[in-house]
This record gives structure tokens, C-alpha cells and sequence, in this order.
């Protein structure tokens, strides 16, 4: 999949149809666990300085996603959305910031909060209603589409944008498709 390309230079590397809010995880958790993994350079994970960008309505899953990258990258105690705090850290295999946007619809609002003040060295960034905070991250990132399809099925796309973020896309491409148990993620199509 990793040859379709829109005209604003970004990647669709995983589009994956989830049937129940377990499997949206466990999806999650596959990503943490590669982002953890050892990058080209010796003693920094390979994921580590990436933003993540997660658009969907509300109940689409962008909680129980992020919840599976943290336990994917061994963070402890349960992801929630940080509500009126709009930002948490947690410790992992990489720091993990999680934001959540909801209550911030203003882009000078978002622009003010400092997001890339907010990023630890070496980790990795979560934003929830991420659709607000396009402006205000490096052009060089990632964005997960959540879709409801109905019922609890949902459809996961995963775009990068940017050269870095385009090149750690192909790259998590086959690792996202790796065969799974048939009670983890259900047949459908995958990254």
C-alpha cells in the first residue's frame, strides 16, 4: 500500500477495518511496540520524536488506540482522555504525551497551548482531535483517521506526511500487516 500517494506528498501506509473496540488496541498496541523498537541510529527508538494526529468523531476510538500504543510501549496505569487537563504524560519504553483537544476549538487557542514545548526529547505525541492542531505541529507527521462504520466496526487509516514520516511509514507497513492470531485482528484489509 505503500504507493499510494495524495498530492500533498503524504503516504497512506495502514488501512485496517476493526470490528470492536479491543481490536482498534490491539492495533494500537502493534504500532507502540514497532515505535519502541530500536531506530537507525543506536540507543534511540525508532519512533521517538514522531506526532501522531488522531481525527475522528466522538466514540470513534482515538482513547482506546493511544491506550493500546502505551501498553505496546510498556507505560503502566490506564490511558484516558485527559479531558480538562488536555494534556498527560506517561512513562513508557518512550515518554508518551497524550492531548486531547476536544474544549479547544480556537486555532489561536491551540497555537498558544505550546505543543512543541510540550514534546520530551526523544518521545512520541498523541493528539486527539487532531484535525485542530494541523497548524500548529511540524509538517513532518503522522495522522490516523478513525471512521465509525456502524455498530462497533471502525476503519483505521494511517497517513504520514513528510519525508521522515513518509520513510518510518514504509517501514511500519509490513509490521502492521504481520499475521496475527484470528481472535486479535479479523481478516479485512490490511496495512
Amino acid at each position: 500500500m505503500s504507493d499510494v500517494h495524495g498530492a500533498g506528498g503524504e503516504l497512506l501506509f495502514c488501512e485496517r477495518r476493526t470490528r470492536a473496540a479491543a481490536e482498534t488496541e490491539l492495533l494500537g498496541r502493534a504500532l507502540g511496540r514497532a515505535l519502541g523498537e530500536p531506530g537507525e541510529k543506536p540507543g534511540i527508538a525508532r519512533g521517538a520524536g514522531t506526532w501522531w494526529l488522531l481525527v475522528g468523531e466522538m466514540g470513534a476510538g482515538k482513547t482506546a488506540f493511544v491506550h493500546g500504543v502505551a501498553r505496546g510501549l510498556d507505560a503502566h496505569g490506564r490511558i484516558r482522555s485527559p479531558g480538562f487537563t488536555l494534556v498527560t504524560m506517561h512513562a513508557g519504553r518512550l515518554p508518551i504525551v497524550h492531548v486531547d483537544l476536544y474544549r479547544l476549538e480556537d486555532p489561536a487557542l491551540v497555537e498558544a497551548l505550546g505543543l512543541a514545548e510540550v514534546a520530551p526529547p526523544g518521545g512520541i505525541v498523541f493528539i486527539e482531535w487532531g484535525e485542530r492542531a494541523r497548524n500548529a505541529v511540524d509538517a513532518d507527521h503522522f495522522e490516523i483517521a478513525i471512521d465509525d462504520q456502524g455498530g462497533d466496526d471502525r476503519l483505521i487509516r494511517m497517513t504520514a506526511w513528510g519525508p521522515r514520516a513518509s520513510a518510518l511509514g514504509r517501514a511500519l507497513e509490513p509490521v502492521l500487516a504481520a499475521p496475527r492470531p484470528a481472535t486479535a485482528i479479523p481478516a479485512g484489509r490490511s496495512c
